[in-house]
Order: C-alpha cells, then sequence, then structure tokens
C-alpha cells in the first residue's frame, strides 16, 4: 500500500479529507468543478457549505473539568464517550468524533480554496460580492485549521512551537493531491503564522453583503475570531487591538441579555428548546456567528436523559462554577439559574445553550439525526479576551473595568473589582487540591503556562486567575474551556462521585505538559502515512463497558451522519 492522495467527490459532496491508502490509479485525478462556478452568486453558495457541520464542542467539553463522572454503573453513557473523558483515543467512532472533526474541517478548507480558485477565474474580487466572498474564504480556510491545530496539535507558545509537530496548511486544490506534503505536518509556528496571513488579508476584505449577516463571517465575527486567535497566539497588542474595533466605546449594551433568558418558563422540554433557541438566536445582539452541526450535545449538554454518566454536576455547580461562593458574592446573585437534578442516574446543573433538534430522515419510524446550533463568536467571550490580553500588558485597570462590565451582567452584585481587591480576595481563597488526598475542589488552580506570567499571589496572577474563572462560567457548555486548560497547563482530576453526590475518588489525573492534551491524530489518518501525537498509557479506575444506544420520546439517533456535507438550512 502506498500513500495516494486525499479523494474529494465534488464541491457540493463530502471530501474525505483525509490521506487515503490506496492501489487504485483512480484517485490520482481529482475532478474539477470550478467550471460550474462561473457567477459570484455560485461562488458564494459554495461558501455556505464550507462552514463545518461537525463541532469539537461535545468532547472538549467532556475532557474539561467542567464534567464529573458518576460511574461505570451509570447506564446513561458508553465506551466511546468513557473513552473521551478519560483522555483516550477514541476508537468507537460517531459523528462528534475527533475523524469527523478532522475531515469536515478539511473539507471546509478544501471548499474555501475552491472559492478562492474561483474568483481569481473570474478576474479577482473586482465587485463588491466577489471582494466579500474572497474574504470569506479567506477567513474560513484560516478558521478551520485554526480549529483542527488547537485540537490535534500542542497549543501555541513561544518556547516550543517552533518545533512540536503542526499539520499541513492547504492553500490551494492541488494541495489535496500531495500526499507527500500532507504526511510532512511541519510546525505550530508555520500553522499559526499562516492563519495570521489569512485573517490579515481576510478582514479587509469583508463588506458584510450577506442576506443574514450572522451564519456568516460578517465583519464583527472576523474581529471576534481575530482576538481570539492573537490571544491564543501572545500577541497581546494585536488581540485587543481587534477586540477595540469589535466592542466600541460601550461593550455593555452589547453583552447578552441574561434576565430575558431567565425569566422565560422553563417547565417542559418544549420550553428548554425555546430558551436554546433564544440563546443562539442571529437576533441577539451578543451573537455574531451562529452555525449548525451534526452532534448530540445538543442532547448530552442540556437536562435531556442523554449521556449523563459524565455531566456537570450539582456539587461542581455550587463549588466551582455559576452556583459557588465567589468573588461576586453567592448562588443567590447568579441571573440565569441552570436547570438542575438530582435523582436516579441523574445528577446535573445544566443551562440552556444548545438547542435539541432533530433532522427526521423517516417520518414513519421518526428516525433521525441528532443537530444542535452553536455560537461560535460571542461579545461577551471577547471582552473577556480582551481583559486577558490588558492583564498580560500590564494594563490591569482597563482589564478590571471589562471583567467588571462583565460581571454585573452575568450577577446581581455591588462588588467593584480593582486590581488590589482581585488580588486580596483570590489570595484568600485555597488553590483546588491542597489537601493530602487532593479531593477538595476550588475555583482556584495553579496555573503554569508556557508564555510568562509573575508568581503566585501577584497581582497579574489573580487577575488571570479571576479572569479564567469568568471565562470558564460564560463559555461553560461550549468546549473552550479546554482550550485555557491547555494554554494554562492547568492539572485536573477524573473525579467519581458517590452516592452522596460528592466525589469519592479520583480515577486519573491530567498532569502539566500531559500530551493526553492534546486529541490524537485519527487511526485512518495515521495509517494513511500522518505522524501521531505522543501518548501516555493511562489505565483509569473505571471499566469502559459497550456502546449504548440512546432513543427518545417519538424519534431515534442514527449512530452515524452519512458523509455528505450539504448547504445549511436556515
Amino acid at each position: 500500500m502506498k500513500i495516494k492522495n486525499i479523494i474529494y467527490m465534488g464541491s457540493l459532496m463530502l471530501a474525505s479529507v483525509a490521506i487515503l491508502a490506496s492501489c487504485s490509479d483512480q484517485l490520482d485525478t481529482l475532478p474539477d468543478n470550478r467550471t460550474t462556478l462561473d457567477t459570484p452568486k455560485k461562488i458564494a453558495g459554495l461558501l455556505v457549505t464550507a462552514y463545518p457541520d461537525r463541532t469539537p464542542t461535545l468532547f472538549n467539553e467532556w475532557m474539561s473539568d467542567n464534567t464529573d463522572y458518576m460511574g461505570r454503573d451509570n447506564s446513561l453513557g458508553s465506551r466511546g464517550n468513557d473513552q473521551y473523558f478519560f483522555w483516550q483515543e477514541q476508537t468507537e467512532g460517531g459523528n462528534d468524533s475527533p475523524e469527523q472533526v478532522w475531515m469536515l474541517y478539511y473539507d471546509g478548507v478544501y471548499k474555501a480554496n475552491e472559492a478562492l480558485a474561483a474568483i481569481e477565474e473570474q478576474g479577482g474580487a473586482k465587485n463588491e460580492q466577489l471582494s466579500n466572498s474572497k474574504g470569506e474564504a479567506l477567513l474560513l480556510r484560516a478558521y478551520n485549521h485554526f480549529i483542527l491545530s488547537n485540537e490535534f496539535c500542542r497549543p501555541y507558545n513561544g518556547k516550543t512551537s517552533q518545533t512540536d509537530p503542526g499539520l499541513y496548511y492547504a492553500t490551494g486544490i492541488a494541495d489535496f493531491t500531495a500526499a507527500a506534503e500532507q504526511s510532512n505536518r511541519g510546525t505550530v509556528a508555520d500553522v499559526y503564522a499562516k492563519i495570521a496571513a489569512d485573517i490579515e488579508a481576510g478582514i479587509p476584505l469583508i463588506n458584510d453583503t450577506y442576506e443574514v449577516p450572522k451564519y456568516h463571517f460578517n465583519k464583527q465575527a472576523a474581529y471576534a475570531f481575530a482576538t481570539r486567535f492573537y490571544l491564543y497566539y501572545e500577541k497581546w497588542e494585536k488581540a485587543k487591538e481587534y477586540a477595540d474595533k469589535l466592542l466600541g466605546s460601550n461593550p455593555a449594551a452589547y453583552l447578552r441579555d441574561y434576565k430575558t433568558l431567565q425569566a422565560m418558563p422553563l417547565s417542559n422540554s418544549d420550553q428548554a428548546v425555546k430558551i436554546a433557541e433564544a440563546y443562539c438566536s442571529a437576533s441577539a445582539g451578543c451573537n455574531l456567528l451562529v452555525q449548525t452541526s451534526v452532534s448530540s450535545a445538543g442532547m448530552a449538554l442540556a437536562p435531556w436523559v442523554s449521556n449523563k454518566r459524565y455531566t456537570l454536576t450539582n456539587y461542581l455547580a455550587n463549588t466551582e462554577l455559576f452556583m459557588s461562593n465567589n468573588i461576586w458574592g453567592s448562588a443567590a446573585n447568579t441571573i440565569w439559574k441552570p436547570f438542575t437534578a438530582n435523582q436516579g442516574e441523574a445528577n446535573f446543573a445544566l443551562l440552556m445553550k444548545l438547542p435539541r433538534e432533530v433532522q427526521i430522515i423517516n417520518t414513519t419510524t421518526g428516525t433521525g439525526y441528532p443537530r444542535t446550533l452553536n455560537v461560535d463568536f460571542t461579545m461577551d467571550e471577547a471582552l473577556l479576551n480582551r481583559a486577558e490580553a490588558e492583564i498580560m500588558l500590564g494594563q490591569n485597570d482597563a482589564a478590571c473595568a471589562d471583567m467588571n462590565t462583565w460581571m454585573h451582567n452575568y450577577f446581581n452584585t455591588s462588588v467593584t473589582l480593582t486590581p488590589s481587591s482581585v488580588q486580596t480576595y483570590f489570595n484568600s481563597v485555597p488553590y483546588a487540591y491542597a489537601d493530602a488526598d487532593k479531593m477538595v475542589p476550588s475555583f482556584k488552580k495553579h496555573i503554569s503556562p508556557r508564555f510568562a506570567i509573575d508568581a503566585e499571589g501577584s497581582v497579574q496572577e489573580s487577575l488571570l486567575q479571576c479572569l479564567l474563572n469568568f471565562r470558564r462560567i460564560e463559555t461553560v457548555h461550549q468546549g473552550l474551556r479546554w482550550m485555557d486548560i491547555r494554554r494554562y497547563n492547568i492539572e485536573i482530576p477524573r473525579r467519581l462521585i458517590g452516592a452522596n453526590g460528592k466525589p469519592s475518588k479520583n480515577l486519573d489525573w491530567l498532569v502539566k505538559d500531559d500530551p493526553r492534551q492534546t486529541v490524537q491524530i485519527p487511526q485512518s489518518i495515521r495509517e494513511a502515512g500522518v505522524e501521531g501525537n505522543p501518548t501516555k498509557t493511562a489505565v483509569p479506575n473505571a471499566t469502559l463497558i459497550n456502546p449504548s444506544a440512546y432513543s427518545g420520546p417519538g424519534f431515534s439517533v442514527v449512530n452515524q451522519y452519512p458523509a455528505q456535507a450539504g448547504a445549511h438550512t436556515f
């Protein structure tokens, strides 16, 4: 067997987007459908399909410290999902798997490159629509590689990224046949430099000529992406620059309306879905980019009887998250209260962020695919990202002003943060797991980023503790806490929850510089010649069970969505 190429099945079908091991000469030539992309409208239509129809949200959330383990005897789980929770390589597949993320995000790269080639064949970005499409394609190419890098590579850092393995950055259609190049991963530094170049080239071209801008990389979403990217790139000035462009002079006016969400009725499943849909609404000023995906996240990370073996438990909410005693006060100060359950196999405290939707494929049997909506960028996250950049720049008063704005929107509190008050408060809070048995929790955890910060107990470290605490709450259920665990090298346990609803033992630990911070390259891709990531063998004190199916009232969920990527149905 030898490496041949990446096979692509046409502009409106899914690229396999993997290096395929094949002995067939039929794979040597790719069909070229660019001749059909002969109008600005058709090019814009292709880009609709370049937004990936999968999301890493669910497995990122399960890998983070936003999740506890209810035990192997809890029936609301599966072997494959246990593997996520215990930072093991995924072998079961499914819609929410790393393999699907790899395939669909590279599929988006291919389509972005196809659009860019078609624009050049039209004579370049010579009118408003083609200019916007070129900007959108560049941003999509950057964003898809950004997600792939942050799943399958070590986080960027100035110390090791010049040698850390990256991934293939495809800049043209022909790249998808260059197997020898694709098996050469390059470095993380290379990937980030190319992402930065695409962002800088793409943003000036965006002019928001969309029918529904929130479903595309509009100018605001582009600024939010640039803010997050440069934060991860450790370019603090650039992160703040783009955040300033996005947030303007009065960011409080554009933050989420949590009081309205809290006021919505919640006594049945239909009402729960309505709240989640309101959270994801394109009409909400705080939401900057809204996407749909085939995913079980709308059930697993919401109050449904699905995958509750691993969940945000009441104990976790009460000790580390939005219901804890914290710098803002107590749980009584929280505006948007979680939906809680604590009976039988269900022990959770969850917010309605991800709507449970079903794409019915058989009206007779009620079978369908699980879908959900994702808000990829928000004003609220961008505000906290700016605060982090300000902390790293030594602009402590500005950082506190931004954190005050966020805190007073999320909590009813009279507390006002200052650099000294934050330092005093966090120096009074013990670090998590400081006891001999490493069982006592805290929202304050040792942080060891690969970039330089001041000593523990300093003003800067205290401000970062506050910032990480706030961002964890703001982005709960959305997978971004996992990125902070990686970037800040935070050690976290896998806790088994006992019958009393409290942790009974630690089953495993993710330690500093643990190779399991990085998702393994999917086996099918490794078998085709791409080098895998370093591994660490860990055998948790829990036996994995066979996969189990979930059936909900009125429908059942098909395990695997077919390999097809069509236009969004907004």
